[in-house]
């Protein structure tokens, strides 16, 4: 059965959101796509969310970016407000404070690196991933990451791993599909029970906000349990 991009990411545009995104993406529903008329500090901010969410960089761009009244992006980008010069320079001033969290609370080497990066690699496999990667020589990519991203969510009632065709056409497709939702059934049965054990062995400590705790040890968990994950894990990567 063929699954479209859209399908494989678990996103689907409206004609308003496929409206919205055209200016700033080469291809509204191809999983390999790049970003376009964005200044660096928009895409710097954009792939330091990208690792550690499970949206696709669409979504992401339209939920986080172009719908956030204080990322001051219609300005920044050259929107309505751009053609007074005071009041795009207002604009900047209130997102630098945006996006400076988003850096500082994301970021790392790997975005720094990112300047002149600009393209999207959604729904694939965790072998295509490394072989993308191995090729980035002295530039670190950005991947969906198993330390903080939870990995079981279904798609139309399909766990998000490669259903490669030639697998599927073979007589080994449902031992296959037996094998590889197995693990997924067991990373997902592990998940809660993971998190009640990471904090029972680590406490939190005085002057640690709840959410900073929760969003910890949720991580830690992921870390402990993303050995079962297998190879056809399908994941984003951000080049």
């Amino acid at each position: 059965m063929s699954v479209s991009p859209a399908e494989l990411v678990g996103d689907q545009l409206s004609e308003d959101e496929r409206r919205l995104l055209a200016p700033f993406v080469t291809d509204l529903d191809a999983p390999i796509f790049g970003l376009r008329n964005l200044p660096e500090v928009v895409k710097g901010a954009l792939f330091s969310r990208y690792s550690r969410s499970d949206k696709s960089l669409r979504r992401m761009l339209l939920d986080e970016f172009i719908s956030a009244p204080e990322s001051g992006f219609d300005a920044i980008v050259g929107g309505a407000a751009a053609t007074d010069a005071a009041a795009q320079l207002v604009a900047v001033h209130q997102a630098e404070a945006f996006y400076e969290r988003v850096l500082i609370g994301y970021g790392d080497d790997s975005v720094a690196e990112l300047g002149g990066a600009h393209i999207a690699c959604e729904g694939v496999s965790n072998i295509a991933a490394k072989a993308l990667e191995d090729s980035r020589i002295g530039i670190s990519p950005l991947e969906k990451s198993t330390r903080y991203v939870v990995f079981n969510r279904k798609v139309g009632g399909r766990y998000r791993y490669l259903r490669e065709r030639r697998i599927m056409a073979s007589g080994h497709a449902a031992r296959y599909e037996e094998a590889l939702d197995g693990l997924f059934d067991t990373y997902g049965a592990l998940l809660e029970p993971t998190i009640a054990y990471v904090r029972a062995r680590t406490p939190r400590e005085p002057g640690t906000s709840e959410r900073a705790y929760a969003s910890a040890t949720r991580a830690k968990a992921c870390d402990l349990l993303r050995g079962l994950l297998p190879m056809a894990t399908l994941t984003n990567v951000g080049l």
